[in-house]
């Protein structure tokens, strides 16, 4: 009897320190002015500030959008510490500790600018801009104008 409770306690005890080893991997993703929408490699994760567990270490890609601000993208390389590194990874996996890697990322968001509204130029007299029955777009030649005779020079003074 006595040999089977120990058994069953070394089992309890192995099997028990197999399970509650654990890494944890969390981002939380802030900006200035809170609010904005978060999306990590084309997935939604929430409206800022938001928190979320990442499975791996690498590239992720962040994009911010919000309401009367310019959208915001960025890459962002997340290292693994040391201690998690290959091999040392599969010890503190099995360790009987939780492991809890936490990163914070921060933005601040650009307010859109206002476009003016375009507005169309003046118009002008309908005759100045209807083109001629010609087809050509020369300028109008005013009403008023008096046509004067090119001036001839004399010969003697040119010579």
């Amino acid at each position: 009897m006595l040999v089977y409770g120990l058994r069953t306690m070394v089992y309890g005890l192995v099997c028990g320190l197999f399970l509650t080893g654990c890494v944890r991997r969390s981002l939380t993703i802030r900006t200035e002015p809170p609010g904005a929408f978060v999306y990590v490699n084309d997935e939604l994760k929430g409206q800022s500030p938001v928190t979320y567990d990442f499975l791996w270490y690498g590239w992720h890609r962040v994009m911010l959008r919000r309401e009367g601000y310019e959208r915001l993208e960025d890459r962002r390389r997340l290292d693994a510490p040391p201690h998690l590194w290959i091999p040392f990874d599969l010890v503190m996996e099995l360790l009987p500790l939780q492991i809890i890697d936490t990163r914070v990322l921060s933005y601040t968001l650009t307010p859109t600018q206002e476009l003016p509204t375009p507005s169309p130029p003046p118009l002008t007299s309908s005759s100045a801009t209807a083109p001629s029955a010609s087809g050509s777009s020369a300028p109008p030649v005013p009403s008023d104008a008096t046509a004067s005779p090119p001036r001839q020079e004399s010969s003697d003074a040119a010579r």
